[in-house]
């Protein structure tokens, strides 16, 4: 499945309730030969905090945020404009 980075980050993630969970603020894969593989999103003001790094976190007063943390399998892409995850906000959190 191809799908459009740009259309992803900054996306409200809904769990399967519908409930919003965060925006996706990075995409983390890997390459194996010719072909790149996505093996985790990272969402939440946690997520943006650590793209930028943690001193800046610890600047404006953030300590210990740590972003969500979402396996490739339990995010739907099918609208990458409208990810939504397969499961529960809380069992999600129990995954981590």
């Amino acid at each position: 499945m191809k799908v459009r980075l740009q259309h992803l980050i900054g996306a409200t993630v809904r769990d399967a309730g519908g409930r919003s969970v965060g925006r996706v603020a990075s995409v983390h894969a890997r390459t194996e030969g010719m072909h790149c593989f996505v093996f985790e999103y990272r969402v939440g003001p946690g997520a943006v905090l650590e793209r930028l790094g943690m001193s800046v976190g610890r600047l404006i007063g953030f300590h210990g945020r740590k972003p969500l943390r979402i396996p490739w399998q339990q995010l739907d892409i099918t609208n990458e404009r409208e990810p939504r995850l397969r499961c529960s906000l809380e069992e999600l959190q129990a995954m981590q």
